[in-house]
C-alpha cells in the first residue's frame, strides 16, 4: 500500500531473514510442482465477488505474446545505432527473455519492469559520484527527470504485480536478482561511457514499445473486455501529473500527454507510449549540444513571469514592452494547462457576461462585496483585476 503506514523499515539482517524465510517456502513449493500463488489478498475487480475474481484471472491467461511478431516489429522500424560493444549483450538479455517467458507475457513484464527501474537509479547515483568529486555538474537537474523516468517505470511494475505477473516464485529469483546485476553493470558502464548507457537503455526501451505494441494489438478485443488496474486509474489519471510530465522531456508545453484509462487495453497502450517517451529522452541525453528540459520547469517560468508582471503592476499600458515579450513567450497551448487552462476560461466567461462598460462598475460592486475595506484597498484591487483582464485579451 502505498498510502500505509510509514515509518523507516527494519534493518537489512531483519528484513533479509524475514524474506529468505517467506521465498525459501515458496522455492520449496515451487520444486514441489504445486505451482505459484494463488490467493492472492487483493482482487483487481471486486473483492466482495471471488467468481468475478477467478474469472478475470482465467481471461488473464488467455494473454497472448508472439516473440516473431516482436522481433518482426524492431526490423520494421528505424534502427537504433549502437556499436557491437552493447548491441551483443542486447541481443542476448532479449533472447533470455524469449526463452524464460515464453507464453507467459504478464510474467514478462513484471521482470521487464523490475529490471527497467535498475538504470535510472544508476544514473542518478553516477551523477551524484560527479557533482561529489567536482567533476561536472552542468544540466544536473537532468537528475530529476531520471526520478521522474524511475517513478513511471515504478508504477508499470504495480501495474503488471496487480495482474498476477509476480506469482511464480522463478518470476521473482530471476528478476530481484538481475535487477541487482544491471544496476551495477550500468554503474560500471557509465564510468566507461556516459553516452553508452544511455545507448543501451536506448535500446531497451525500443525493444519495450515493439513489446508493449505487439501484445496491445494481438490482444486488443479480449483486453478490452476486462476493467484496468486500480493502481493504473490512481496514477494515469488521479489528477497530479507533475511527475508524469517531468520524464517526458522531448514534449513541448501545451502538448503533455493525459491518458483515458477506460480497460486494459488503454492501459497497456499507455505504457506503450510512456516507453516511447523513455527512448526519446535517453536518446536526447546522448546528444552533446543537447540540454535535456524539464516541462515543468518551463510552465514554471511563464507561470512567474505573469505572476511578477501582475504584482509589480507593470501593465502601466497596453504599449507596455513586458506585455508584448509576455504574449511572444506564451506558447500555443498554454491555456490548456490543467491550472490555467479552467481558470482563465472562467474568467473569461464572467467577462463576456459583464456589460462593455464593466470596468466603470467594478469599484461600486467591490465596495458591495467588500464594504469594510478601505479605497486605497479597493482601488488597487480594481487596477489588478482590469490589468489581469487586459493580460487576458492578450492570451
Amino acid at each position: 500500500d502505498l498510502n500505509g503506514p510509514g515509518g523507516p523499515p527494519g534493518g537489512a539482517i531483519k528484513m533479509a531473514r524475514e524474506n529468505f524465510a517467506r521465498e525459501f517456502q515458496e522455492m520449496i513449493k515451487f520444486f514441489q510442482g504445486k505451482g505459484d500463488i494463488e490467493d492472492a489478498d487483493d482482487c483487481i475487480v471486486d473483492p466482495d465477488d471471488p467468481e468475478k475474481c477467478l474469472s478475470y484471472r482465467q481471461m488473464l491467461k488467455n494473454l497472448t505474446l508472439s516473440n516473431d511478431a516482436v522481433w518482426a516489429r524492431e526490423r520494421n522500424r528505424p534502427e537504433i545505432q549502437a556499436p557491437f560493444i552493447i548491441k551483443g549483450p542486447y541481443f542476448i538479455l532479449c533472447y533470455m527473455l524469449d526463452v524464460l517467458f515464453d507464453g507467459k507475457p504478464l510474467e514478462r513484464f513484471w521482470f521487464l519492469e523490475t529490471v527497467a527501474r535498475m538504470p535510472y537509479l544508476s544514473y542518478v547515483t553516477m551523477l551524484h559520484l560527479y557533482e561529489s568529486f567536482g567533476w561536472w555538474r552542468r544540466a544536473a537537474a537532468v537528475k530529476r527527470i531520471h526520478f521522474a523516468e524511475e517513478w513511471n517505470e515504478f508504477h508499470h511494475l504495480l501495474i503488471f504485480e496487480s495482474l498476477g505477473g509476480d506469482r511464480g516464485w522463478l518470476t521473482r529469483f530471476f528478476a530481484q536478482h538481475a535487477a541487482i546485476v544491471y544496476y551495477w553493470v550500468l554503474v560500471v558502464l557509465w564510468l566507461l561511457s556516459p553516452t553508452l548507457a544511455y545507448n543501451f537503455s536506448e535500446l531497451i526501451e525500443a525493444h519495450a514499445v515493439d513489446t508493449y505494441g505487439e501484445f496491445a494489438d494481438a490482444n486488443e478485443d479480449l483486453m478490452k473486455q476486462l476493467p484496468p488496474p486500480a493502481i493504473a486509474l490512481q496514477y494515469y489519471m488521479g489528477g497530479d501529473m507533475y511527475l508524469y510530465d517531468e520524464f517526458q522531456s522531448e514534449r513541448q508545453l501545451g502538448n503533455e500527454r493525459r491518458p483515458n484509462i477506460t480497460n486494459l487495453h488503454d492501459v497497456i497502450c499507455t505504457i506503450r507510449d510512456d516507453e516511447a517517451e523513455h527512448v526519446a529522452t535517453m536518446a536526447a541525453c546522448q546528444k552533446s549540444d543537447a540540454i535535456v528540459r524539464s516541462i515543468n520547469i518551463e510552465r514554471g517560468l511563464i507561470i512567474a513571469g505573469v505572476t511578477y508582471l501582475i504584482t509589480n503592476q507593470l501593465f502601466s499600458s497596453p504599449e507596455s514592452p513586458e506585455i508584448s515579450a509576455l504574449a511572444d513567450a506564451v506558447p500555443e497551448g498554454f491555456l490548456a494547462l490543467p491550472l490555467l487552462g479552467p481558470l482563465f476560461a472562467k474568467v473569461g466567461q464572467l467577462r463576456e457576461a459583464l456589460p462593455e462598460t464593466w470596468t466603470e462598475q467594478l469599484p461600486m460592486a467591490l465596495r458591495e462585496v467588500f464594504p469594510t475595506f478601505p479605497d486605497a484597498v479597493i482601488d488597487a484591487l480594481v487596477l489588478l483585476i482590469t490589468r489581469i483582464g487586459f493580460l487576458l485579451d492578450l492570451l
